[in-house]
């Protein structure tokens, strides 16, 4: 299953815990994709986000 993780803030991408997670998911073979969300800067980010959203099988938002 190919999963995206939309990261809202820095400190989403550090949290241990998140990291954790998305390791679980790696090893059970899911196809991990990162967006962080943070670094948008311009549209071509934000269609570059609607592009990965209609690809991935499940989105996740880590908040």
């Amino acid at each position: 299953m190919k999963i995206l993780c939309v990261y809202r803030h820095k400190d989403s991408v550090e949290n241990k815990d998140i990291q954790k997670i998305v390791t679980k998911l790696k090893e059970k073979g899911h196809e991990i994709i990162e967006f962080n969300l943070f670094e948008a800067k311009d549209d071509s980010d934000y269609d570059k986000l609607i592009d990965l959203i209609w690809e991935a099988d499940k989105t996740i938002s880590w908040w």
